[in-house]
């Protein structure tokens, strides 16, 4: 019998959440800032109006901005690097969530997105475009201004990596309002940061306790869970999280690690598969993985063709020293004597 390596998570810990403008190493770094004005409008560029909740998710499903709307449907964001980025609407004025693409170029100063939205209450259609629950919950419509102050400081001192001050703020922030789930969610990310793992865990518990709909919180959660080796409820959280963002890499990918390490070598190959079929920059983890399913499967060529593909996505990744161990033991055990 085979005996595999194990599964390297290390990389798989880097938290994301909603932030005012995080720099990923995958995108171009030499733009300055790029303004992405949204406008959220029902049928016939009506503005749909205010409170509605937006976010900004780059091409690997990782969200880097959260803002809300004006009386006019209107909020914008700043980014750092180009690429292609999702914005996401949803809330009480519309029906689920509705996603427009944008692609930011090189040498663009401005760009204007339009994200069509179906109005909510009787009468109007039961899908939108995604076909995606709405993920706001309903206490945190209730923000008081206070707490949305302090939350919003803890976002712009995260954005220059004073992780101290950030967490301070969103403190500050649960405190005014014990009930605001993605202040704890972003607290969780700080403690974590900090190395405060115990810490980062309870506003994790606490953050997904709050909504049941917290896709963030959820995975978060689970990554933690993951590195403890608790991978039965992991699994049951990112399952959750997967309701709310099914198409979301970094949910699959994580998914992914829980099938294999429970022995389940057919859930991982076909959740890898799914990964494979998405933009999915940085998540070349499924490939290694997939090639574990497939030795313990018996199938060396597959196997052969996973890690082939791992080292073509990513021939200095983290797993890549393993990934050409695997390849060069799969050689050697179907080379002729």
């Amino acid at each position: 019998m085979l005996r595999l390596g194990p599964i390297r998570l290390a990389h798989l810990f880097l938290v994301f959440l909603p932030t005012l403008c995080v720099a990923q190493s995958s995108m171009p770094t030499h733009i300055t800032s790029v303004e992405i004005l949204v406008r959220v409008t029902f049928q016939n560029d009506r503005a749909a109006g205010d409170q509605i909740r937006v976010e900004l998710v780059n091409d690997m499903g990782v969200p880097i901005g959260e803002n809300f709307t004006d009386s006019e449907g209107r909020t914008t964001f700043h980014v750092a690097n180009g690429g292609t980025y999702e914005v996401r609407a949803s809330g009480t004025p519309i029906q689920g969530t509705a996603i427009e693409r944008i692609r930011i170029e090189d040498m663009d100063k401005s760009r204007t997105v339009y994200v069509h939205a179906t109005p909510s209450g009787p009468g109007t259609a039961a899908t939108t475009k995604a076909n995606v629950p709405p993920v706001t919950s309903a206490a945190e419509l209730k923000v008081p201004m206070d707490a949305k102050r302090a939350f919003h400081k803890g976002m712009e001192a995260w954005e220059h990596n004073d992780y101290p001050k950030a967490a301070e703020q969103f403190e500050k922030a649960v405190a005014l309002y014990p009930a605001y789930d993605t202040a704890y969610n972003n607290l969780g990310v700080m403690y974590y940061q900090m190395g405060q793992t115990d810490k980062a865990r309870a506003a994790f518990e606490r953050s997904v306790a709050l909504n049941d709909k917290n896709a963030d919180g959820d995975r978060n959660l689970a990554r933690m869970l993951i590195h403890d080796g608790n991978y039965t409820r992991a699994q049951d959280l990112l399952k959750k999280s997967l309701m709310v963002e099914p198409l979301n890499p970094a949910t699959l990918t994580l998914m992914c690690v829980t099938e294999i390490q429970t022995g389940d070598n057919d859930g991982a190959l076909a959740t890898a598969r799914k990964v494979h079929q998405l933009p999915h920059e940085g998540y070349a983890l499924v490939h290694e993985i997939a090639g574990q399913a497939y030795e313990r499967e018996g199938q060396p060529q597959n196997a052969t063709i996973e890690y082939e593909t791992y080292l073509r996505e990513s021939p200095n990744g983290p797993e890549a020293p393993q990934v050409r161990a695997a390849l060069t033991r799969l050689t050697a055990a179907t080379r002729p004597n």
